[in-house]
């Protein structure tokens, strides 16, 4: 059986990216809201935990810095935030809720040094590179700007004032987002036979 590569599409990584860093900063002021309910210490201590488990993953860069690893950590990251958004819109918001978006967020973390490590041994050229931090930047200041106007647009036509609505119903948007992000990233990476 022919042994098979993965080649990455630039463009539809580049899109990946910028849908991806409009997510982050539509959702960025929703954090707070959400880890409301988890103790100081408790963040501490699972900063602790979080901290030594990256320090075990970038002992085996070595072994995972490949295409086909990036792409599966990758996924596994978005699937990650599909799953804890699930969660947040389906059951009512709880100390649990929170602490499960806490550590669903912080294995995205986790993985995030990994994957801008990964980046920039899998992406040789400079022109490429320039191509994604633009978007990156783009997409975060879009996603920012559009909390502004989404939250201003709530609280002066729809009269909803408390951070927690607000937090609520923005996540619809990111979620249908998150499911745009998982398409480009696929859409990113196919095989070819070797």
């Amino acid at each position: 059986m022919p042994e098979h590569s993965i080649e990455i599409h630039h463009r539809n990584y580049i899109k990946y990216k910028f849908f991806n860093s409009l997510f982050l900063g539509a959702g960025i002021g929703s954090y707070i809201s959400q880890y409301q309910p988890i103790k100081i210490a408790e963040i501490a201590i699972l900063g602790i935990v979080f901290a030594l488990l990256s320090i075990i993953i970038a002992k085996q860069y070595h072994k995972i810095i490949y295409k086909k690893y990036f792409f599966q950590i990758s996924l596994f990251v978005e699937l990650v935030m599909v799953f804890w958004m699930l969660f947040f819109l389906i059951f009512p918001f709880s100390y649990k809720i929170a602490l499960l978006i806490y550590v669903a967020r912080s294995i995205t973390f986790l993985f995030g040094d990994y994957l801008q490590r990964s980046e920039t041994h899998l992406f040789k050229k400079k022109k490429i590179f320039s191509f994604i931090d633009i978007n990156r930047q783009m997409g975060s200041i879009f996603g920012m700007v559009f909390a502004v106007v989404y939250y201003f647009i709530l609280e002066n036509y729809f009269h909803i004032i408390e951070n927690h609505e607000l937090v609520y119903y923005i996540h619809f948007i990111l979620f249908v987002l998150e499911l745009v992000i998982i398409y480009f990233l696929i859409k990113s990476f196919k095989k070819v036979k070797s």
